[in-house]
């Protein structure tokens, strides 16, 4: 005789890539809650206009990345890196050939693709249900019983998946009974991915570059960009750049060093985007901003209150971490441990 069990109650804390993929591998096995404390899904992964404002790039070793493209049928675009690359310095911007990278890819219309067909699978789910603007603070666990707290409702359920930055775990989230200092020191040591970067997206009429023989890459020791690279797809122009870490973010100030490099009228800049990591409160902890702290040294085990709680996101993937394919491996991992 079939005995059916009844189903234990999952909540996994964050909304980005780890969390929704997760949700995705267990929604069969389990009633699933994603408390996401912003008033979007997606964490650090954020595209505007289909420019990458996050993580922009996968590689051909990214094997699980690359197979969930290409399941949701999502189109690969092969980064451009053909012509001669720009030293920006203070005299000026130089030419030069640069080093022949490895291949990589970027997503028609942003890596946010990815995170829109999860949410759409997850929607169907009556299983898997999804809050936004819900802070976790406070996790209790008494007589086997987890209770979760947020800035709006209280929660039970059988097992916790932290996929939030471990450093924002122990500086936002309460534990009682309080949990060992060896967990604290364990989360605290891993470097927040994203949290003491900066980055900008400048759209244009059209590449310009690419018809001077350049290909849109740039090093500059001035900035406030100090690393550029295209972002075009056919006739949609584009650059994406990192900020210098101690660099204004500005539009004018960034407009200003894409005219010094390239003197044009600024009819021939659309738009331009912005995000400064470093400030978003549910990316980067305080210790994240100082950068002449920071070490990437990613992958850590841990669970806590008798196996109950556990942990995944890229920064726990001691394969790839730091990138969208770790942040895939430690959902995978976490998702085989629960079934």
């Amino acid at each position: 005789m079939d005995i059916k069990h009844k189903k234990e109650n999952l909540i996994i804390v964050g909304a980005g890539l780890s969390g929704l993929y997760t949700a995705f591998l267990l929604q069969d096995k389990y009633n699933i809650t994603i408390l996401e404390a912003r008033e979007r899904i997606g964490g650090r992964v954020l595209s505007i206009d289909g420019l990458d404002l996050g993580p922009s790039w996968v590689w051909p070793d990214h094997t699980n990345i690359l197979k969930l493209i290409k399941d949701f049928k999502l189109e690969l675009i092969e980064q451009y890196n053909n012509g001669y690359a720009i030293y920006d310095d203070k005299t000026e911007a130089q030419k030069f050939t640069a080093q022949k990278a490895a291949p990589s890819f970027r997503v028609k219309g942003g890596m946010h693709k990815i995170i829109e067909k999860l949410e759409n699978i997850l929607k169907e789910n009556s299983n898997v249900k999804i809050h936004l603007e819900e802070a976790v603070e406070e996790v209790e666990y008494t007589n086997s019983t987890l209770s979760i707290k947020t800035n709006e409702n209280s929660y039970q359920c059988d097992k916790i998946v932290f996929t939030i930055p471990p450093r924002l775990v122990t500086q936002d989230i309460s534990f009682n009974p309080p949990i060992a200092l060896s967990s604290i020191n364990k989360l605290n040591d891993i470097a927040t991915w994203m949290g003491h970067t900066a980055k900008a997206a400048i759209s244009f009429e059209k590449n310009f570059w690419i018809e001077k023989g350049l290909s849109g890459f740039i090093f500059s020791n001035i900035g406030p960009l100090m690393e550029v690279h295209d972002s075009s797809y056919k006739d949609n122009a584009a650059l994406i750049g990192f900020f210098h870490s101690k660099a204004t973010i500005e539009k004018e100030s960034i407009k200003k060093q894409i005219k010094r490099i390239f003197p044009l009228d600024d009819k021939y800049i659309k738009n331009i985007y912005s995000i400064d990591w470093r400030e978003e409160k549910y990316t980067s902890s305080l210790k994240d901003k100082d950068v002449n702290m920071q070490y990437f040294s990613y992958g850590y085990d841990l669970s806590l209150f008798d196996e109950k709680v556990d942990f995944a996101g890229t920064e726990s993937s001691y394969e790839n971490g730091g990138y969208l394919e770790g942040a895939l491996l430690s959902a995978i991992k976490t998702s085989n441990k629960l079934l």
